[in-house]
């Protein structure tokens, strides 16, 4: 089999990796180092082709509750976890999640931990199998400047969540069992010498010939969104180095913007495998027992909203958005979507709920809530704790839900968008202080059906548009950060101290590995 045709089924490449001769672990334990024996190296070039569709398998964990999605949007300005009653306490780590009172000992820290290693560690392994493998040079070259990319994107998010953590590579000594923490401007550094290193081997097509794969243009659209907030992980800024990236991609002419936003998110968002004109990386989930892991239905619609779409199983109440960020979006704004119909996509989900038909009410709310017996999400919330209403909050309707949808959505959950490029090439324009960054920004503006801004626009006002564009993208976290708002107060959380900026490194880790330090403030 040709790697051209290989490529052809990435949007499958689920059911290749069943086949991939490594496991899956659920903690960085010392053994994974150095988890490659003769019982288990590959030993056909299709177990090695297996292996390399692998590491993008482990992107399926991504949007699983209770990991690196959790801790990412739950400690931004988006979205939260209330306590409703004897519902979602959990010990409190949510809580404590949203008021940036991280805890070292909290479980969803070390499953972040534990996603992000896992594929780093993995490509590092098949880098090295493809390295010492009988294909052809001209196969391998693409193979490993892809698993290169990938693992310069594990990397990135480690740093930038947990700071100065073990850089570990196909170079480094598999005995060292317990390695020492890399600086992060040091993995920063690495992670842009990556992409750059890869870049020249990566292909150039689009549609089903790269669908869920990084092709050049990928690394391109990362290299704009790490070199943005360079400042952030080494003090210097990077603003042309990022524009300069983001041009690469804008004129390649390959993507463009979808007429509609939301056909980027839809459940039929892969398109056979051809994707969408603007998604440019996406985690291309399927049916639950084929490629799932995507349950955001379950996280966040109210047990009752079984009823509005039919759905398999029970959701479970969870995640909501503040009333801030929801109020943060203008009526006409087509992405909010409208207030008590469900008929129409939104960002959020608002108002009186009603089943199947859209017109019969669901009466399963507490007669306790503002809405009465009727089922209404209010998108005031009324408390973090311990009481907050069960109809509290707008929910997220970004993904829309097919009707009779399983637990696992199948809607394909975009890493980055062409949208993402060109707002970052307005970021980097204005921060140089050039003329001409809001004609980027009007082109997202005029989609969602808004009036044109112009160049004076404030940092604030560019930040704002950011967090309506990329609701629930999992990339709030670091706006804030790098436009210096993530320690701000908001809602049910004062003002938290710089430290915060960083999680802990998680308990078990330290336990495991006495060469690594907790970050200040922990």
């Amino acid at each position: 089999m040709t790697f051209t045709s290989l490529s052809r089924i990435a949007g499958a490449f689920v059911v290749a990796a069943l086949f991939a001769p490594f496991q899956s672990c659920t903690d960085l334990e010392p053994e994974i180092y150095s988890s490659l024996t003769p019982a288990n190296f590959p030993a056909s070039n299709d177990d090695i082709v297996s292996s390399y569709l692998s590491v993008y398998t482990d992107l399926y964990g991504m949007m699983n509750h209770g990991g690196y999605m959790s801790i990412q949007e739950i400690s931004s300005d988006e979205l939260m976890i209330p306590q409703r009653g004897s519902d979602w306490f959990d010990g409190g780590i949510w809580l404590r999640t949203h008021r940036q009172t991280f805890d070292p000992q909290d479980g969803q820290y070390n499953g972040a931990w534990s996603f992000l290693y896992r594929g780093a560690l993995k490509a590092n392994q098949v880098i090295d199998v493809i390295e010492e493998s009988s294909l052809p040079e001209d196969q391998k070259a693409p193979r490993i400047a892809e698993l290169r990319t990938l693992r310069a994107y594990f990397y990135y998010q480690l740093t930038d969540a947990f700071g100065d953590v073990p850089l570990i590579t196909q170079d480094s000594d598999p005995t060292d069992q317990e390695p020492s923490a890399t600086p992060r401007a040091e993995i920063y550094n690495f992670v842009i010498s990556e992409l750059d290193a890869a870049a020249g081997n990566l292909g150039r097509s689009t549609g089903a010939d790269s669908y869920g794969k990084i092709n050049y243009w990928v690394n391109r659209a990362l290299a704009s969104r790490f070199l943005l907030n360079a400042e952030v992980m080494t003090g210097s800024a990077r603003w042309a180095d990022a524009e300069a990236a983001a041009d690469e991609v804008i004129n390649g002419g390959q993507y463009n913007l979808t007429s509609n936003y939301f056909t980027n998110f839809d459940p039929d968002n892969d398109s056979g495998f051809n994707g969408t004109s603007e998604n440019m990386w996406v985690i291309p989930y399927d049916a639950p027992n084929v490629a799932g892991g995507f349950n955001i239905p379950q996280m966040t619609l109210h047990y009752a909203s079984q009823a509005t779409f039919n759905l398999q199983d029970q959701p479970w109440n969870g995640y909501c958005t503040l009333q801030e960020f929801y109020n943060s979006y203008d009526d006409e704004d087509i992405r909010k979507g409208e207030y008590g119909n469900q008929q129409v996509r939104g960002n959020f989900l608002a108002g009186p709920q009603y089943a199947l038909d859209g017109v019969t009410p669901i009466t399963d709310g507490s007669a306790d809530d503002p809405g009465g017996v009727e089922l209404v999400f209010t998108p005031e919330v009324n408390a973090l704790e311990p009481n907050a209403y069960r109809e509290a909050g707008a929910r997220v309707f970004k993904f829309g839900y097919e009707i009779g949808s399983p637990n696992s959505i199948k809607n394909d959950f975009p890493i980055i968008r062409y949208a993402e490029v060109l707002m970052n090439k307005a970021e980097a324009m204005k921060r140089q202080g050039k003329a001409g960054h809001a004609m980027f920004v009007n082109m997202i503006r005029e989609r969602a059906g808004l009036d044109e801004l112009d160049d004076n626009m404030s940092m604030d006002d560019l930040l704002a548009e950011r967090g309506r564009e990329f609701f629930f993208e999992i990339t709030r976290r670091q706006d804030l950060i790098r436009f210096d708002r993530f320690t701000s107060p908001w809602f049910a959380k004062d003002a938290t101290p710089a430290t915060a900026k960083l999680f802990p490194i998680p308990q078990p880790q330290l336990n495991a590995n006495r060469n690594l330090q907790q970050n200040p403030g922990y």
